[in-house]
């Protein structure tokens, strides 16, 4: 909801100010002094939709924006300052000056020099405003190429988890932790959310197949892909995101996941394995029981081949006896149990967005640095 809001709300707002620019330009070059004064008048009563518009706009985009910090988001969070000071310092007080001179047909210079920085700061505004359109959609995937690739299996695994493999299109690259848009064509259930959704991608690139884990629920993509034939094809869109490895290996990295979260760090850990083995990882994965850990048995493999990977696995259910890993969820203290130096590593923060939220406060409160902790939020559909 908080997505669609903040789409309205934007289209409205750039919509608004791009007629109160156009109309503008058009009434200077070819209009009379009384067109000026009406369109003025025009845009002075419209700031009664835009100041609401951009209010909700920008409160609904640092809402979703959060904490994020991928580049995308990063780049739109900077982008909305300029576009709320331009507003307020610039726009909003020159709507009521050129208004108020218009009316009065005082047409001087500084009616023509208020209006040049005018049109300026709303060609700028424009600028940003079309650049967070755009970058919003390639958030989602909407935009850019779209691959078709084939159902070749489909498997259910633990308590309400389902795994895909699709045959990987021709000439795909992804990097490790990156997700795409899945869209599925022509599907046998459908619903007002859509037919197309963000997922991570859990093969590894160089795996031959593109794997997708996702939990099973009621909602008509999820049906329609528990129903998918084999041999059916979705489309996928390029791979987004940079929740990936760093690209040296001389920190340590420790990655906290919750539920089916754990599906962008298997990706990077089956790269890790194969291509930077003294890559230091530790893993700590929490679930409420041990049927709800998907890929924990691979991912035990690998803490026994791997000498440089740690799983630390968790439940919170801690009436399970026959458990025997950590019991309850991540906390100060079990960090730092199984962490030679809280500080040192990066940290990559995966799962519900209540759980990525309170783990990114708890390594703040100890200290870590903002900059070393990368998010991304599953919440679920």
């Amino acid at each position: 909801m908080k997505t669609r809001i903040h789409a309205i709300a934007g289209g409205i707002g750039f919509l608004m100010i791009l007629t109160f620019w156009t109309s503008t330009v058009f009434s200077e070059l070819f209009g009379s002094y009384e067109t000026i004064a009406n369109v003025k008048a025009m845009i002075l009563r419209g700031m009664i939709i835009l100041i609401p518009a951009m209010i909700i706009v920008g409160g609904s985009g640092m809402a979703l924006g959060g904490k994020r910090t991928d580049i995308l988001a990063s780049t739109k969070k900077k982008r909305m300052p300029i576009i709320a000071a331009n507003g307020l310092l610039i726009l909003l007080p020159m709507a009521f000056i050129l208004a108020d001179k218009a009316a009065s047909g005082a047409f001087d210079t500084w009616f023509y020099g208020l209006q040049a920085i005018e049109l300026l700061a709303g060609g700028t505004n424009l600028t940003l405003m079309g650049l967070n359109i755009r970058d919003g959609l390639r958030m989602t995937g909407k935009i850019g190429k779209n691959n078709k690739a084939k159902l070749i299996s489909r498997e259910l695994i633990n308590n309400g988890s389902m795994v895909l493999h699709f045959a990987k299109p021709k000439g795909f690259q992804h990097d490790a932790g990156q997700w795409t848009r899945l869209t599925l064509i022509n599907p046998c259930h459908t619903d007002r959310e859509g037919t197309a959704r963000s997922l991570t991608i859990a093969s590894a690139p160089h795996d031959t197949d593109l794997t997708f884990a996702t939990r099973l629920s009621t909602s008509a993509f999820k049906q329609a892909l528990a129903e998918l034939p084999i041999g059916a094809e979705v489309k996928v869109s390029d791979p987004q995101g940079i929740m990936t490895l760093p690209k040296t290996i001389d920190r340590p990295v420790v990655f906290l996941a919750g539920g089916i979260g754990i599906t962008p760090f298997l990706a990077m850990s089956r790269h890790a394995t194969r291509h930077t083995p003294n890559q230091k990882i530790s893993l700590f994965y929490s679930s409420r029981t041990a049927k709800d850990a998907v890929f924990l048995d691979e991912l035990a493999r690998m803490d026994k081949t791997n000498s440089n990977f740690k799983l630390v696995a968790t439940i919170s259910d801690e009436t399970m006896t026959d458990w025997q890993g950590e019991t309850g969820r991540i906390d100060a203290e079990m960090l730092n149990h199984h962490l030679d130096d809280i500080h040192a590593p990066i940290y990559y923060l995966v799962g519900s967005p209540a759980m990525v939220m309170s783990m990114r406060t708890l390594l703040e409160k100890q200290g870590v640095a903002e900059q070393d902790i990368h998010t991304e939020e599953f919440s679920g559909y």
